[in-house]
């Protein structure tokens, strides 16, 4: 079954099989929840319990942290690229990385300016 045609005209945020909502408040997320089952139960969706995350101040996203305060880098991705060892062959797998979460790292352009 295709995720994306069974949520169109939500207001959600869905990649693959994942979907997101950003809510002002309680009130607000229980409602954009009850209409998400809703809408999953009437298109014959259904959602693995163990992947489910409701009422949360952040969830790690496709490398990125959504919080309640906007999106964050994904501390598991930043760490991976602090802990990386110097490049060498790996140069492109590199900056591919550093490209990805490049909204996060201030004066990128200096950084790689040696590459």
């Amino acid at each position: 079954m295709k995720i994306k045609g069974s949520f169109e005209g939500l207001d959600i945020g869905l990649i693959i099989d994942d979907i997101a909502g950003r809510v002002k408040d309680e009130e607000d997320h229980d409602a954009k929840l009850r209409m998400v089952l809703q809408h999953a139960r009437e298109k014959g969706v259904r959602f693995n319990q163990e992947k489910c995350i409701f009422d949360a101040e952040s969830i790690p996203y496709f490398g990125h942290l959504l919080t309640t305060k906007g999106i964050k880098a994904d501390p598991q991705k930043r760490k991976a690229i602090t802990n990386m060892p110097a490049p060498g062959s790996q140069l492109q797998v590199l900056l591919c990385m550093y490209s990805y979460l490049a909204r996060y790292i201030p004066n990128l352009s200096t950084i790689n300016h040696p590459f």
